[in-house]
């Protein structure tokens, strides 16, 4: 039996249905790279997991708006499959993780062990402070034996979104929040069709 959560996931996206957005954050070269060729190349690594989140008020908050350090001073709009998605969540989330509340182990340890993480953090308003209702929302990572897949198979748009973010960041600054707000994308709840989490 799972623990009784005293917070609500939700995953909250732009999304269509074709592709769903998720958002990363880089340095300069490897964003350049990235929007130039429509997927990561070098000094992008593969044999590093790498983490994708589909709300952006949460990826400002992780990267403080882009000003958090060169690391993360790109902020990228990634469109990637929904297909690969909902493959993600059945992958992490199905058969193998029901096993895992029953004690079984063996086929979440084939998958999400060598593939996928999903963690829950709480989700972020606009000035990236915690919400106090406890929604929490999706982070994934992808570890290196599905990097290349998601990097050559998964995505389908790359935009770099970095001034839109930093205009965000003014607007606040500057005590336009409807301005701000207006700036944001359309994210929707996103129900998964197979899952339950």
């Amino acid at each position: 039996m799972s623990k009784t959560k005293d917070y609500k996931r939700i995953i909250s996206a732009v999304y269509d249905d074709k592709t769903i957005r998720v958002y990363q954050a880089y340095n300069k070269e490897i964003a350049e790279g990235a929007i130039k060729n429509q997927h990561f190349v070098d000094p992008w690594l593969t044999t590093r997991t790498t983490w994708i989140k589909p709300s952006l008020c949460w990826m400002m908050y992780r990267a403080g708006y882009g000003y958090k350090d060169k690391n993360q001073e790109r902020i990228l709009a990634i469109d990637i499959k929904r297909e690969a998605f909902e493959w993600i969540l059945d992958t992490y989330y199905g058969e193998g993780y029901n096993q895992k509340e029953n004690g079984n182990t063996d086929d979440l340890k084939c998958y999400s062990k060598n593939s996928l993480l999903i963690q829950w953090d709480p989700e972020r308003s606009i000035k990236i402070g915690k919400f106090q209702n406890g929604l929490r929302s999706i982070q994934i990572g992808i570890k290196p034996a599905l990097t290349q897949k998601y990097n050559n198979e998964w995505i389908t748009e790359i935009n770099d979104i970095t001034d839109i973010v930093h205009q965000i960041k003014k607007e606040i600054d500057d005590g336009n929040m409807e301005k701000a707000i207006s700036l944001l994308p359309n994210e929707k709840i996103y129900t998964p069709k197979n899952v339950k989490f």
